[in-house]
Formats: structure tokens, sequence, C-alpha cells
């Protein structure tokens, strides 16, 4: 499959112009930008912002003639001309998005294989860099619906290839039925308002192919050659103009890992109904209302403050068409008639409103729980109601189950993109850098449990295993020290005989000869 010819071809393509406005919408949200929200659900940026999107509206499909009406909507609400802006945003999506990434990677998967060549390698991948980018790979995939996984590498900075998440918004994905085929990766290298300088990378089974195109904003314009520009004079200078790298591997060198399934929002458009689901499908309004209710809380509070009505006779005047203003910071004021007892309704009045604070929490809370059952999540995963800390394993389990049932629905797409990925890890690791790794070996991918027994607990189940002689002291170790290697688990274990010779197995007896007759 070919890079794009370039010329007129509209970029990115017009038939992924539902995914980017809801991924603007789903981005909004994620970043808290309150600004970009009010973008998304007002039609102020249509004209200009391509990817708004016009939030509630009516049945009057998208592009149709006549206006464009906009239902209730908080941050759609246009601002009163001559007043500040007083709307708060509560960054439950993002809570939300760094909550799935915890569930899923607190702690680093184990990557195994039979090959202890192999294994050796794998052991190497798995560093805090590793980590921390899968980490930020899922707080993208539960925020955006899903994410990219690249794998790259540069013989100067790293003497081994890596993973770079990278956004969906930025990656025109080929599927062959529900697999991912080829993906192709772009980056806006310099942009003004006539041109925008455009760096195509196509990952492809076998092949990584570049191409440089210098376009407008919405074409792709003429391909150049990729030492015609500066930034990219690299990649020529390693693959030629036409920038096609072999990998020589059976593997794709990029992956999609989609949040959850079955996609509901886009399963009419083809190009994305193998897409994932964001945990903010569907919340988008109750989200909407919560800001709302905070917002309302707030304004209660600037309501209630003590505020002091005086008549005009107290006000010093600024001068003609200045208007007047009165200091109440003097503690006495001489001179003013009708301050006090006046018979005309001029008196000082203090007023101040009251704060529905119980009205306010109990509305804020009913949402929250709504918002956060109808993302995937139990309540006490953000240290909500019932507080854990005093509680066994099993409790803490009990009262996390919806978020616990989640972590297990998405490993079933984390899973196998990460053994992929691995595999061509290990591949350009011997390709590139001539380490000895075998990734047709396969890989095994084993996520830690999210609940961990406390060492008490533990030693109660493994103490009544051990009595009831069902379990091995290799076992036993196993089971308390599940990320140690075999040999790791081997040496402990004939550590404890040692300690205890009294429990060491005693020697089998050679099995009696048969005494033959005598002839």
């Amino acid at each position: 499959m070919p890079l794009p010819p370039g010329g007129e071809t509209a970029w990115p393509p017009p038939e992924l112009n539902p995914v980017a406005r809801k991924l603007n919408e789903w981005s909004a949200w994620y970043s808290g930008d309150t600004d970009a929200l009010t973008s998304v659900y007002s039609l102020a940026g249509s004209a200009t912002t391509p990817l708004s999107q016009r939030f509630f509206q009516s049945d009057k499909p998208l592009g149709a003639s006549g206006p464009a009406t906009i239902a209730r909507s908080f941050w759609g609400a246009p601002l009163t001309p001559g007043t500040q802006r007083t709307k708060l945003h509560a960054p439950v999506a993002s809570d939300i998005a760094e909550l799935s990434a915890n569930l899923l990677f607190s702690e680093m998967p184990k990557f195994t294989s039979t090959d202890s060549v192999t294994q050796k390698e794998l052991d190497a991948f798995q560093t805090d860099g590793m980590h921390s980018s899968l980490r930020e790979a899922a707080e993208t995939c539960a925020a955006l619906g899903g994410v990219f996984l690249k794998v790259v590498w540069d013989q100067v900075l790293s003497d081994r290839p890596w993973l770079c998440p990278v956004a969906p918004e930025l990656a025109i994905p080929s599927w062959s039925w529900d697999r991912l085929q080829a993906v192709t990766f772009w980056t806006v290298l310099h942009e003004d308002e006539d041109v925008t300088l455009r760096l195509l990378e196509m990952h492809e089974i076998g092949s990584i192919s570049y191409g440089l195109y210098q376009g407008t904003p919405t074409e792709l314009g003429d391909r150049l050659p990729l030492s015609a520009y500066e930034g990219t004079a690299d990649l020529a200078a390693l693959y030629g103009d036409d920038g096609v790298m072999l990998t020589n591997l059976p593997w794709l060198t990029a992956a999609y890992v989609p949040n959850v399934k079955p996609n509901r929002i886009w399963r009419g458009v083809r190009c994305a109904a193998n897409l994932g689901r964001s945990d903010f499908s569907g919340i988008e309004p109750l989200m909407d209302a919560f800001d709302e209710a905070w917002t309302s809380w707030m304004r209660d509070l600037r309501l209630a403050k003590s505020r002091i009505i005086v008549p005009n006779a107290m006000l010093e005047t600024e001068g003609p068409g200045q208007g007047a203003r009165v200091n109440l910071d003097r503690e006495v004021f001489v001179g003013v008639d009708g301050m006090l007892g006046s018979s005309d309704g001029k008196d000082i009045v203090l007023s101040q409103f009251a704060i529905r604070v119980s009205e306010h929490m109990q509305t804020t809370e009913a949402l929250f729980e709504q918002i956060v059952s109808s993302a995937g999540y139990s309540v006490q995963s953000f240290g909500g109601k019932g507080d854990v800390a005093a509680v066994t394993a099993t409790e803490v389990q009990a009262r996390k189950e919806q978020s616990l049932t989640t972590r297990g629905q998405k490993i079933l797409y984390w899973r196998p993109a990460l053994q992929q990925l691995f595999q061509a890890l290990l591949g350009i690791d011997r390709e590139v850098f001539g380490n000895r790794s075998k990734p047709e070996a396969g890989i095994d991918v084993a996520f830690p449990v999210a609940v961990q027994p406390s060492m008490q607990e533990q030693a109660q189940t493994l103490s009544l295993l051990a009595a009831a002689e069902s379990m091995s002291i290799y076992l036993r170790v196993q089971n308390l020290h599940p990320t140690w290697t075999k040999a790791q688990i081997q040496v402990e274990t004939d550590r404890i005989l040692a300690e205890r010779p009294d429990k060491a197995p005693a020697a089998v007896p050679p099995a009696p000869q048969p005494v033959l007759p005598q002839q």
C-alpha cells in the first residue's frame, strides 16, 4: 500500500470528519480547557474550527441548509455582554482517564518467553521508561477511545528500541476485517497561513515508509524529497529520498489498542467501525450538568457575601458623569441626612443570602455517582463513600467490583496488542542492534493482580494449605513472589529446606530386586 499521491488530496481524509469532531469533544473534556469546551459546545467557533462539535444539535443533519440550532447546554450558553466569566470546570473526565491508567499500569506487566536468551532481552525492556510510556498510552486510550503505539529507535539516543504512544487524531488506520493492516501517522512540521509541511509515516508488515508533503491546511499538496527539509534530512540519509525502510519482520511495527468495545457511536461509519469507545462516551451531558451544579454552588457563595445598601445621600460623587461611590472603611460619617431612623425608607440595609449547601451537595454527589457508574467504575475507586483503608482485600475487591470488571475487560484488548508490539520490539532489536533474541518463540503478558492481599492474609492462606499438605514449598514461594523467575524460586526453596532439614524429603529407597528361583 503506497503513501498518498498528494496534490489536491484532502487531509485529514474527509471520511474521518465525524471521528475528528468527536475526538475533539473528548479531548476538550480530557484537557479541562474551558475555552476548548466553550468552542466545542457553541456555534462561535464552528465557522473557523472544522473540528468543533455542534453539541445537542436538532434533528437537522449536519450540513443541512438553514440555521443550525442548539439545545440547552451549560458550556454552549453565550456569556452575557459586560459580565465576567464565572463558569467552573470540575476535572471529572481527566480523573476517570487517570484512574483507568492506574488500574491497568500501576505496576508493570510481566513479559515472559520460553527462550532464555529472549527472556533476558525482554527483562531489559521492562524499565521505568517503558512503564511510563504504557501508563501514558493507557490514559490517552481511556479518554479518546483508543491509542496507537509504534516502535521507534535511534542508535544515537539509545542502544535498543522503545515504544512511543500516538494519539488517534494523528493516525489514519487501514483495516483488514477487524485487524489493523497498516497505519499512517502524520506530523505537521511547519504551518503558516498559506503553506503546511507534513511528514507522513506509514507502517506496514515488513516496511516503514516516509513521505514529505508541502500543501495547505486542508490539502496534502506536492510530495517533496526528504532531503528538501532540514528536519527530515536524517531520514533521507538513512533511507534515501523515497524514504522506504524494510524491517524484514512478519509483524507490524505499530498497534492500535481500543479502550473498550463494541463501538456504539461509529457503527455506521465504515472507516471508524473498528475504533474503540471512550470512557466519556454518553456521559458528556452529565459532565456538563456537573459543571453547572458546581458553578451554581460557587454562585451562591458569591451572592451570599455580606453587602450593605446605603441611601444616595451617603454616596460621594466623582464628578459630572463619573458616578458615585461610598467608602465602607470609614468609621464615622459626618453630616449625612437621613442616615438612621429615616421615615422615607433610606436606611442602611444589610443584604446576605442563604447558601444552599445541602441541596448543591446532594445534586453534585448524585451526578458524580452517575457519571462514574456510567463510565464503568466504582465510586470507592475515587476515594468516595466507604473508606476501604482498614478492610481486607476481599472487601476491597467487593466494593470496587465494577472498576475491576472494567479493568479486566480492557486487559482483553491490551494483552494481544502488547504481545505483538514486544515481538516487533525484539525483532527490531535483532535486525538493527544485532541482539540474539528469538521473538518467534512467542511472548506471554501477565498483568498483576489489582487488589493485593496483605502479608497476614497471604501467610494465613499458605499456612492452611501447608497444614493440609496440598501445596509444596516451591509453590508457596512462587505464590508469595509471583514476579520471581524459576531460578530465584528454586534458590529460595533450597534455602528453606537447608534451614529445616527435618522437612527435607526423605531419600526414596531403591526398589527391591526380584529373587530368581535357583536352577
